[in-house]
């Protein structure tokens, strides 16, 4: 109505039949092609955004396993599994690795390129709520960029992390665990 068309005249303009655009408008169409919507958002002057997010776990990189590898070799005395699922039945998230010591376990999440920190840190939250923890070692690739990233995070990132990298790592190669949650550059 608002681009002065009836159903009859958008099929025409589309390439489709009248009666698809009434369902498709009536919301009755269970599976429209996106080109399909894109034709008719464009006829009708409208914009029609895409975007795309991620389904399930990121697949690791070279540079993700590298970072967990220097982690293991830093830390031998810790048994260390990959791929640690949250436990909650149909929910496909894992830690990237869970950190084994005697009577404990600590959550590892590797990190090669950090981005959009608040959104890692949102999910990072939720998957320890989810996953039952009450802290987790974020291991961050040692680069340039990341090392940036965290200073310009700052205070968010010592509210969340805020056991020193040191103390976590002096934990750790003494068989305890950390006392809370950290950010460890590797």
């Amino acid at each position: 109505m608002t681009a002065g068309l009836t159903q009859t005249e958008l099929a025409s303009v589309v390439g489709m039949s009248s009666s698809e655009v009434s369902r498709i408008e009536l919301g009755q169409s269970p599976h429209v092609a996106y080109a399909s919507l894109a034709l008719l958002a464009a006829a009708l002057g409208l914009d029609l955004p895409l975007r795309a997010f991620p389904d399930g776990d990121a697949v690791r990189d070279a540079a993700q396993l590298a970072l967990l590898t220097r982690f293991r070799v830093r830390l031998p005395g810790l048994q260390h599994v990959a791929e640690v699922p949250l436990g909650l039945v149909g929910d496909r998230r894992a830690w990237d690795e869970v950190a084994f010591g005697r009577g404990w376990s600590i959550a590892v999440e590797a990190e090669s390129r950090l981005r959009d920190l608040q959104a890692l840190q949102r999910r990072l939250a939720l998957k320890l709520r989810d996953g039952r923890r009450d802290r987790l070692i974020l291991l961050v690739a040692d680069s340039r960029h990341n090392r940036h990233v965290l200073r310009l995070a700052g205070d968010s990132i010592a509210a969340a992390y805020p056991v020193p990298a040191r103390e976590a790592i002096a934990a750790l190669e003494f068989g305890r665990c950390p006392a809370g949650s950290a950010v460890i550059v590797l």
